[in-house]
């Protein structure tokens, strides 16, 4: 295998001892790390002084989690980009965009962690292309892209290393839960924030309040105010919010803005839209699907451009998606 490959840790038995624990029917809500790529996560670590070493932030009261949700088959630059913008650009909250006031309103949301986590399950896919192991693996190379490429004539949206610091894209973790819902997962990233508080902090430490933001595409917004994936609804969407859980959505191409607008105008969402923040990625990246990668990758080995080096190198070693099935999207 190549340094790439060498580079990324295999996960055989994390990915094996997470299924044969947690991934049952009965399982309570869980989300484990599988790797840190700041030994200090969630608290960020900050310049010092001028030198190239760090030192921990001093902690708040509030920690603002971006998390990258997704069956990551395969990983790609859009979910990449979906954890730089919420670092570097500007959102603007729902409510602004019903009243078309563009971005006045828009603000950066000061992410202090990330958070990349693959699900054992999902409400509406099922396992195909690539295992949970060589997922995570894959995983492994988006994080590292992202954390460590620090070549900003790439799909970076970062113009320098000052601001590459100023976003915290460094206080990077992967890791997996076990449920497909996003009120379960939002409380699971909470208490595994808790416990890796407590773990740096100490046991006697007055827990942060936990803010996640979910990054996700506009059709898994219109899912997530489904009623059919609740079992009590809307009270579970109430308690997603109360606990913390943010949104921060993308629109697909050529969405038009009339059907948006009409949709957050819907009475039921008036109260959720102060939670709701919209992630414009830039266009060179807005058509990524992982879908689309697939089928790049099972029409030619040339030519694929939408996924870190990396991660197409151990697609090539591994033969993925080479098969000709009828796949149904994927994130």
């Amino acid at each position: 295998m190549s340094m790439m490959q060498c580079d990324t840790p295999e996960y055989d038995e994390f990915v094996k001892d997470f299924v044969e624990t947690h991934a049952k029917d009965d399982a309570e809500p869980i989300v484990r790390l599988a790797r840190r790529f700041c030994d200090t996560w969630p608290i960020p670590r900050r310049e010092s002084g001028g030198s190239s070493s760090r030192r921990p932030a001093s902690p708040s009261n509030t920690v603002r989690v971006g998390v990258m949700d997704s069956s990551f088959n395969p990983p790609h630059y859009c979910h990449g980009a979906y954890m730089e913008c919420l670092g570097i650009m500007k959102l603007m909250p729902a409510a602004g965009a019903r009243g078309q006031r563009a971005w006045e309103e828009a603000r950066v949301l000061g992410i202090d962690a990330y958070l990349l986590l693959l699900g054992s399950e999902n409400a509406d896919k099922k396992l195909t292309g690539s295992g949970l192991e060589q997922r995570m693996r894959m995983v492994d190379m988006l994080a590292t892209t992202v954390v460590s490429d620090m070549t900003t004539d790439t799909w970076h949206l970062w113009k320098n290393r000052d601001q590459f610091d100023a976003t915290n894209l460094h206080n990077m973790a992967i890791g997996m839960t076990n449920t497909p819902r996003f009120v379960d997962k939002c409380r699971a990233v909470t208490d595994v924030v808790h416990r890796e508080w407590a773990r740096h902090m100490g046991s006697a430490a007055e827990p942060p309040r936990v803010l996640s933001y979910f990054a996700m595409g506009w059709d898994t917004l219109i899912r997530f105010f489904d009623p059919k994936y609740y079992k009590a609804y809307p009270q579970e969407l109430d308690d997603f919010f109360a606990n913390g859980g943010r949104i921060a959505y993308s629109r697909r191409l050529g969405f038009p803005d009339a059907d948006v607008n009409a949709f957050f105008e819907r009475p039921e969402l008036a109260s959720y839209l102060q939670y709701i923040f919209e992630l414009k990625l830039p266009k060179r990246v807005k058509h990524i699907s992982s879908s689309s990668v697939r089928l790049a990758v099972r029409d030619s080995t040339q030519g694929v451009r939408d996924i870190p080096p990396r991660i197409l190198e151990f697609v090539n070693n591994f033969q993925l998606y080479r098969q000709n099935p009828s796949d149904p999207p994927s994130a």
